[in-house]
């Protein structure tokens, strides 16, 4: 690849020794060199390319580029399942509403032997509750239909899906999570945590070439949003293997960070540790636990109950095999990322982490996954043992209705407390976990991390606001530290890939950010994707 130099910018580099320059160099697709334009000028030979990314003569709308956004959490796959097989629920502001998609799909593709949505909100719906079979069944009862909650931690489906699944009132729940019954005594339709695996399980597989449609379909949308790097973060053997071969086909437009899952839903069966792998696209070196539930749905592990409530939530695994199976990955060389919100499940996870890092010292950066609710005595353990916080402060915005419904005050006073990971000197990551969420784009999350206000204008926690240099060094070296990657990408400096995002200046302040800013260009390799 020929050298390409690059002017004209106001370059954020994210690199704390050399944090702005107005030029850059790019060659085989790396950077070559990072400075002011008369430096970078003097890189220039017979077969160089320039690239003035000024939009006019006038200095106030000089471009900004950043490195890329690293989702450090977001499942790639199922983002792609809602762009192609899978019914999109979100929004929907009624149960009446939902059947009427429902009934819509149903006959617009007649082929599908299942029906399968995903992505209801019981806060938002008028109705105030979560549909069961007999919502179901009034629009769809001759084929099996599968509904997941927003969150992915719960399940409704119809009595065909129960037929064939082979559930009845007899059926014991699994440990870390319930079948859900009606006053009346018959099964509810309603499965928690865990148990989505007894329905989930019986659902035909994906194909390979299914779940490459999904994965390409996604990389399209990380790309207008600026996304060069993400995290899929709990990915079945079957998916690891068409990641794999999409890696050596060339498929890979953006970083792929793919973590293993150990213990997938409803089922006995725990899945082995990967093979290691490593390419320019593809990393697989850690491995998945869930310790415990979402906290939109009331499932996440808290030591007292919730608001209004006999509830604290559920912790999915059990310590002694969390300690084993974890051990084992440690011990192997796999980093660990484990799903804990709640306090209860933080303070089990710590535990374990801590245990298995002092009996075998591998240097292991391990992460926890969304953090909701951590300790002063939790933040000091993260950052001796160099663990990692990746949250997503884009839930405050699409989800605090939730919160502010389901959490006792000293709880909703400090969810997702990234200030306080900061000040503690803990690593912050900052991602999606979309399609949890519907709105992938970064600026959204930035300014959700920067005011802390819900969809309704509410300020959540707000003492717990960062400010925008610290967000975007969170969604970019941030996300490659959780990563260990930030000696390849996360920041514009000599050595790395040349990942970055092109987009204006203008109203790019702590006061100013919102939702509209959007990416002008994404290059990859200093190869522009998208424009």
């Amino acid at each position: 690849m020929r050298r390409k130099l690059f002017l004209n910018l106001n370059v954020l580099t994210q690199n704390k020794k050399n944090p702005k320059a107005t030029a850059f160099a790019v060659e085989d697709g790396k950077f070559i060199a990072v400075g002011a334009e008369e430096e970078i000028l003097q890189l220039k030979n017979d077969e160089t390319e320039i690239i003035n990314l000024r939009s006019s003569q006038s200095e106030k709308n000089k471009l900004i580029a950043l490195p890329g956004f690293n989702d450090a959490h977001i499942h790639i796959w199922k983002v792609g399942n809602l762009l192609t097989y899978m019914l999109d629920l979100r929004g929907v502001k009624s149960i009446e509403e939902m059947q009427e998609k429902l009934f819509e799909y149903n006959n617009n593709n007649p082929e599908l032997d299942w029906i399968q949505a995903r992505g209801f909100n019981e806060a938002f719906f008028t109705d105030g509750r979560i549909p069961n079979k007999n919502d179901i069944n009034k629009v769809i009862k001759d084929k099996p239909v599968c509904i997941i909650r927003t969150c992915a931690h719960q399940i409704v489906v119809n009595s065909k899906a129960l037929e064939i699944a082979e559930i009845n009132n007899l059926t014991r729940s699994p440990h870390g999570g319930e079948i859900k019954f009606l006053p009346n005594g018959e099964l509810a339709g309603h499965f928690t945590e865990t148990a989505i695996g007894l329905v989930l399980n019986k659902i035909p597989k994906y194909t390979a070439e299914q779940y490459r449609k999904m994965i390409l379909a996604a990389q399209d949308e990380f790309l207008k949003y600026g996304i060069t790097s993400a995290t899929d973060p709990a990915v079945a053997e079957d998916l690891l293997e068409v990641y794999k071969q999409m890696d050596k086909n060339g498929e890979l437009k953006i970083r792929i960070n793919a973590i293993s899952i150990r213990v997938p839903d409803g089922t006995n069966k725990i899945s082995t540790n990967p093979n290691l792998y490593n390419s320019d696209n593809l990393k697989i070196n850690a491995v998945k636990f869930f310790a415990d539930g979402g906290l939109s749905g009331k499932t996440a592990a808290l030591k007292n109950f919730y608001k209004n409530s006999n509830e604290h939530g559920v912790l999915r695994l059990e310590k002694n095999l969390f300690k084993k199976l974890a051990r084992e990955s440690h011990d192997a060389g796999f980093r660990i990322a484990t799903h804990a919100i709640g306090d209860d499940a933080i303070e089990m996870v710590l535990n374990v982490y801590k245990e298995i890092s002092t009996q075998n010292k591998n240097n292991i950066n391990h992460r926890i996954e969304h953090l909701g609710f951590p300790s002063r005595e939790n933040l000091q353990l993260m950052k001796e043992f160099n663990i990692s916080a990746v949250m997503q402060p884009i839930f405050i915005y699409e989800l605090g209705k939730n919160f502010r419904e389901y959490l006792p005050d000293d709880y909703l006073n400090f969810v997702y407390p990234a200030k306080s990971v900061l000040d503690s000197g803990v690593n912050l990551a900052l991602s999606t976990d979309a399609p949890v969420v519907k709105n992938i784009n970064p600026f959204l999350n930035i300014k959700s991390a920067t005011d802390r206000k819900d969809f309704d204008g509410f300020e959540i926690a707000s003492n717990q606001n960062i400010n925008l240099d610290d967000a975007l060094y969170a969604y970019t070296m941030g996300s490659a530290i959780a990563n260990c990657d930030e000696k390849n990408i996360g920041s514009i400096e000599v050595g790395k890939f040349a990942d970055f995002v092109v987009f204006d200046e203008k109203n790019f302040s702590d006061s100013q950010i919102t939702n509209t800013h959007k990416v002008k260009s994404t290059y990859i390799s200093g190869e522009l994707m998208k424009s």
